[in-house]
């Protein structure tokens, strides 16, 4: 008695499929009907994708890795740290509104700029429509999905040129600043190598050309002149010392400080020229591998998926309530309708 009560055997299911199978084949029926009403066009709009693949860059200096050597070779395909960077990017709302503003996606999209809540409204139906990620190979992957098949590959590859053009901008704002500040070094130590030169210019139009040599010369002579009494070259060797001993020390540090200066400018200027390129050159952050193309057939929705799975959803819920219709009636809550007969 006990198995009978638990048992719900094969017999049983065959039994119950038997009894009601006209109902679940209606049921069935309609819910397919109505799925493959309600995901034609005229319910959901279909949609187009377009995928853009691409390698992220190495990044650093284009001059230091060029002319120095020092930093690693833009050349070469970035790591896992570059593709993080990328997205990050790419992700950017800097970069979100200037795809918005290029396609005027509030009109395309439907959405009234400055009504309320339009910024949000933007925000979820741009995510929901493009997105991007890593690749198990170190890629980085841009889907677009839109009504317009051309819209969606034309935004897929904007957005591959912008991630570069957005970097771009990014580094060449802090290549000014330090390409300012090396041309200012630069001029400042020029000027001062120029006023120093001058300086040393006019000291010696007045005869002084190798200090101590010729301080060594003049005493040697002035001895000379002292032992043989010759009082006017004792007085022309006098005046052509004190002349010395005023601007020697004019001529010894400006004379010093040009070699000093001319290697110094030498780093400065390399520095300079370094900054000018950074400054004036575009470098790609990325290579890509596949650009975007127009779409010939709709990725979403996928109605045969949709069809299958109300059908079998509506299938499951028909089966459940016809079951615990069963029940009840057994227990005897409700009262199965008796089944009409016709009088003789």
């Amino acid at each position: 008695m006990e198995h009978k009560d638990n048992a719900f055997d094969s017999t049983n299911v065959f039994v119950f499929f038997l009894r009601w199978w006209l109902h679940l084949v209606i049921i069935c029926a309609v819910a397919a009907v109505a799925a493959v009403i309600f995901s034609s066009p005229r319910f959901i709009t279909p949609k187009f994708q377009s995928t853009v693949t691409m390698f992220p860059a190495t990044t650093g200096s284009l001059s230091r890795s060029v002319f120095v050597g020092t930093d690693p070779d833009f050349l070469a395909y970035g790591e896992v740290e570059e593709a993080e960077r990328l997205l990050q990017i790419l992700e950017s709302a800097n970069m979100r509104e200037r795809i918005v503003a290029r396609f005027d996606l509030h009109t395309h999209y439907g959405i009234p700029e400055g009504a309320r809540y339009s910024k949000t409204y933007m925000i979820d139906e741009y995510r929901s429509n493009i997105k991007f990620r890593r690749t198990q190979f170190g890629a980085v992957e841009i889907r677009v999905r839109d009504r317009d098949p051309v819209m969606a590959a034309d935004i897929a590859n904007e957005l591959a040129i912008l991630a570069d053009t957005l970097q771009n901008d990014l580094l060449r704002e802090r290549a000014k600043l330090a390409y300012k500040v090396a041309r200012t070094q630069y001029e400042t130590l020029l000027a001062k190598k120029e006023e120093a030169k001058n300086s040393l210019r006019h000291i010696m139009s007045m005869g002084v050309s190798n200090p101590e040599y010729q301080v060594q010369m003049l005493t040697r002579q002035l001895a000379i002149d002292l032992s043989s009494s010759n009082k006017d070259g004792v007085d022309v060797l006098k005046e052509n010392l004190d002349m010395l001993a005023d601007h020697g020390g004019s001529f010894v540090f400006n004379e010093n400080y040009l070699v000093h200066a001319s290697n110094q400018l030498i780093a400065v200027e390399d520095r300079y020229l370094q900054a000018k390129i950074d400054k004036e050159n575009v470098v790609p952050f990325h290579f890509i591998l596949d650009t975007a193309f127009e779409a010939d057939r709709k990725v979403y929705p996928v109605r045969w998926l949709i069809v299958f799975l109300t059908t079998f959803a509506a299938g499951f819920m028909g089966v459940v309530i016809l079951m615990v219709y069963e029940n009840l009636v057994e227990k005897g809550i409700i009262k199965e309708k008796a089944p009409k007969t016709s009088k003789s």
